[in-house]
């Protein structure tokens, strides 16, 4: 294995230095980019729905609505805005969450600029969390903001296309690194690592704002403390533009997704949230953007397609076959699809009505052909 394939760095990472010299020349996970720079504080106020209007303290940007996967279907929302009521609009809810806690049920949307309060019906009991991605206090992050995985060399299958996938790092879109912990010090969602069987694709529900890093901050937050994970629950995201989040912590060796360096058939990622009882050995990727009524964005489309492909190739992954998804830890066996949609392993709308129903030509037919 010539380890110097996947791994390089312009710019040392923390955590970096305990790795072998070769390992870091040339780049395949390049660090880039390590000046302090500065990101508001996700902000949320949380209450318990009852039907009746509510009004946050201060201004928000987001709402999201948890509940019971047993009853995530027909509820609304309608904001406030200082002239009156707006209409009601249809919730969509997927089911996500870590294996070893109890699924949930969530829908988040966008609030309109200028909302002073909302109403949400039909979810009586559901935890109501109002999101502000912009007052918070500063946060200072240093370290690298870019890195590249890269699927060149002899080990990996060539593409059609690029081998490189550059990934903007945690530190790069201000993840809040405190929220993994609880008050004693200790990892709220220890990593835990199984060899890759499948990829799954998701999508937020939620329209995005202006600020695509925010909105990523804003999902993190929503996992991690409102939902008490400890972290996200998604591998990587992709924004509206195409470009790609690193998402759950998966160690200090600057590789996201990944324990070590990964090679086909023995790549381990960590274990996300994304698709409560299968997370297990199953890498999920979730585009921002609600994708009920449109399909993603052509930038974002591509990057999807790239995404795939270069997972495809770094853990074997084929995306053209079914598979029989083993589960490590119960040995339950599901067939499924290598590269699937959220909806094909749960009850649930994700990645949404319209992408779904193209995902096969749009994507999966599309990564397949650049396998060659």
């Amino acid at each position: 294995m010539r380890r110097r394939t996947f791994l390089t760095t312009a710019t040392a990472a923390a955590g970096l230095g305990s790795l072998a010299p070769a390992l870091l020349t040339p780049t395949a996970a390049s660090a880039q980019g390590s000046d302090t720079r500065a990101v508001p504080r996700v902000l949320t106020e949380t209450t318990t729905s009852t039907g009746s209007p509510v009004r946050p303290d201060r201004r928000f940007d987001l709402v999201s609505v948890s509940r019971s996967p047993q009853r995530a279907s027909g509820a609304s929302v309608r904001f406030e805005l200082p002239d009156g009521w707006g209409s009601w609009r249809e919730l969509h809810f997927h089911t996500e969450g870590p294996d070893h806690l109890d699924p949930n049920s969530t829908a988040m949307v966008r609030a309109p600029e200028g909302a002073i309060g909302y109403q949400v019906r039909g979810a009586d009991g559901s935890d109501l969390t109002a999101v502000n991605v912009r007052d918070g206090e500063p946060l200072a992050f240093g370290g690298p903001e870019r890195t590249t995985l890269s699927a060149e060399g002899g080990e990996y299958r060539s593409l059609s296309g690029t081998s490189l996938l550059p990934v903007r790092t945690r530190a790069g879109w201000g993840a809040d690194e405190s929220l993994r912990f609880g008050e004693d010090g200790d990892d709220l969602w220890p990593a835990e690592f199984h060899r890759v069987q499948a990829l799954t694709v998701h999508h937020t529900a939620m329209a995005t704002t202006d600020d695509h890093a925010a909105d990523v901050r804003a999902v993190y937050r929503l996992h991690a403390a409102e939902q008490a994970w400890g972290d996200i629950g998604y591998h990587l995201l992709i924004d509206p533009d195409g470009v790609v989040y690193e998402g759950r912590h998966s160690g200090e060796d600057g590789i996201p997704v990944f324990s070590g360096v990964p090679l086909p058939g023995h790549a381990r990622s960590v274990t996300a949230g994304h698709a409560a009882g299968f997370n297990h050995a199953n890498i999920g990727v979730c585009l921002l953007g609600d994708f009920t009524e449109e399909v993603p964005t052509r930038a974002a489309q591509d990057s999807l397609v790239t995404v795939l492909r270069v997972l495809c190739a770094l853990t074997g992954v084929d995306p053209a076959r079914e598979i029989e998804y083993v589960n490590p830890d119960t040995g339950a066996v599901t067939p499924q699809e290598a590269v699937a949609r959220h909806r094909d392993w749960l009850d649930t709308e994700c990645p949404g009505n319209a992408f779904a129903d193209v995902f096969d030509s749009a994507i999966r037919e599309r990564v397949a052909r650049g396998l060659l």
